[in-house]
């Protein structure tokens, strides 16, 4: 039977192994995880028995506005996606082209047009794709992190079953491991917390040009102006109207996979 102690917190009962309270989410001091308990199998004897990640950190910091380049990180892993379907769909189009000509549906010089055509497209495509950057974000590289602590930990467990481990490497080995575990899943608190509050920044941004590029068309067509700086301004509110939302798509399917 596992041994188990008091949170200070909540006062609900918890593994004396745990590092954080998985009721409240509230830290747990060396101190208490050795306070008195119904007696049970010494401590040392005890696997370690993994703790749910903290709902929220120790001690709540400001968070930042979502800054431009995560913008820019989470639009280019979707818009690289977007650009191989256009890239191979454009591709089809030069392989029927060729097709039309050696049926007759079309002379050389036509079909010459538009395949010069589509390799434009294709060299513009080819062009974004190079400028686009894409590298996880650190809740994804902490999330990967706390999977190996996990596997570390699971493996050491494995050698203590099997007994081919001395309780001593076993306890400090053990120690090491949690204590990791824990500094990492406060980290992953953190960011997750960080990352929601930005996807409901960004959310909040795209209604809010939403309503700016219909505003904008609503008075071209109104005052009957047509304006070459208006109508860039409204390309330009689009554009960014579609970046913020393929990011916070993006946003959304990470913390989905996260958790």
């Amino acid at each position: 039977m596992s041994q188990t102690t008091y949170c200070t917190n909540c006062g609900k009962k918890i593994s004396i192994t745990a590092r954080f309270c998985r009721f409240c989410g509230s830290p747990i001091s060396r101190s208490q995880a050795e306070s008195p308990a119904p007696s049970s199998p010494s401590q040392s004897s005890m696997e370690y028995v993994p703790s749910p990640r903290p709902t929220r950190p120790s001690q709540p910091e400001p968070i930042e506005k979502i800054p431009d380049a995560i913008v820019d990180i989470l639009y280019a892993r979707k818009r690289k996606t977007q650009i191989k379907g256009e890239l191979k769909s454009l591709l089809k189009e030069v392989e029927e082209l060729s097709k039309k000509v050696e049926i007759g549906l079309i002379d050389d010089t036509e079909s010459a047009k538009k395949t010069s055509a589509i390799q434009n497209k294709i060299s513009a495509l080819q062009d974004e794709q190079k400028g686009l950057e894409t590298q996880p974000l650190d809740l994804e590289v902490l999330s990967e992190t706390e999977k190996k602590w996990n596997e570390r930990l699971e493996k050491l467990n494995e050698k203590n079953r099997a007994g081919a481990v001395s309780q001593a490497v076993y306890n400090s080995l053990k120690d090491e491991y949690s204590a990791e575990l824990a500094t990492t899943q406060r980290k992953i608190a953190m960011e997750e917390r960080k990352s929601k509050r930005w996807l409901v920044d960004l959310q909040k941004e795209v209604r809010e040009l939403e309503t700016k590029v219909e505003s904008l068309k609503v008075r071209s067509e109104i005052e009957e102006q047509g304006n070459k700086e208006l109508g860039k301004k409204v390309d330009e509110l689009s554009r960014l109207r579609i970046k913020k939302a393929t990011a916070a798509e993006v946003l959304t399917e990470i913390l989905q996979d996260i958790n």
